[in-house]
């Protein structure tokens, strides 16, 4: 007989990794390197290590999982994860998961999927929708020579985890080191007239013929956020193919499109005071931001 309670929350453990990976999977969020045999899960890895992972597990199997982070400080949580197995769908897990990763946050945010069961349950947890976060498809060579006087170099997760920590407040260095583990990573600066205006990290895609994608970038409050942008761009994707999210307000955005870069999807950002992200000064990850 099927057990109809309420679904059980508890934290996660290295052993539900595989589970967790398989609701990612099913939900079109994959965590695994398919050609890369023997590296595993190392987004899950780092959010067990460093964020709040919780599972919820009903009729005694995992069901869903549940991240939040830190943002700077202990009342600011930042939901990370929320994917719970199709099969489950309107039983509680999704509600209780949310509820056990944003305890004891009194400012939340996250970036919504399309789905509207996921942005109906931010909205009463007190977050709303304020702007879309578009991830534009940068053709290789897609943007053309650096401006005149932007150049980059390579900066570890030290260095720009220094920058962004000094530009936002926030300190990233932790999520750096993951990005600078994951293959084919690139960990840049951007400087501008001979200051440095600009980091971020990139990394190949999951499949080797998909490209790269853009995992971070922090933008310095002086700088011309479009140039900054355009420079980091062009120096993580190179002549490859480049993925990016890309903030809705940023000014960089009508000259991405004018170069003829397409928004290839989009998710919400969601929080309960828009001022929390600024949209002009990162291209910040769905997940850490």
């Amino acid at each position: 007989m099927t057990d109809r309670s309420g679904p059980i929350v508890r934290p996660a453990t290295a052993a539900d990794l595989p589970a967790l990976a398989r609701i990612m999977d099913v939900n079109d969020e994959p965590v695994g390197w398919p050609d890369l045999d023997d590296i595993g899960f190392p987004y899950l890895d780092h959010v067990l290590r460093h964020k709040r992972l919780r599972v919820a597990e009903l009729d005694r199997r995992v069901v869903g999982i549940g991240a939040s982070g830190e943002v700077g400080r202990p009342d600011l949580r930042i939901v990370t994860d929320l994917f719970v197995d199709p099969d489950v769908h309107e039983r509680g897990a999704g509600r209780a998961l949310l509820d056990a990763i944003l305890d004891g946050a009194t400012e939340r945010m996250t970036f919504s999927s399309a789905d509207e069961r996921a942005l109906g349950l931010y909205i009463r947890a007190g977050m709303r929708p304020w702007w879309p976060l578009l991830y534009v498809e940068v053709g290789p060579g897609g943007l053309g020579p650096n401006d005149a006087g932007v150049a980059s170099r390579p900066a570890d997760a030290a260095e720009t985890g220094g920058w962004s920590r000094a530009w936002t407040g926030i300190d990233r260095t932790t999520d750096f080191e993951h990005y600078a583990s994951l293959p084919e990573a690139t960990g840049v600066a951007v400087i501008d007239d001979g200051a440095v205006v600009a980091v971020g990290w990139a990394r190949r895609e999951r499949i080797r013929s998909g490209g790269r994608w853009l995992s971070h970038a922090s933008i310095a409050p002086e700088a011309d956020p479009v140039r900054a942008a355009f420079g980091l761009l062009r120096a993580v994707a190179g002549e490859d193919r480049l993925n990016a999210p890309v903030p809705g307000p940023h000014p960089a955005v009508p000259a991405l499109l004018e170069r003829g870069v397409r928004i290839g999807g989009r998710d919400t950002f969601c929080a309960t005071d828009p001022s929390l992200v600024d949209p002009v000064r990162i291209l910040p990850s769905p997940g850490f931001l």
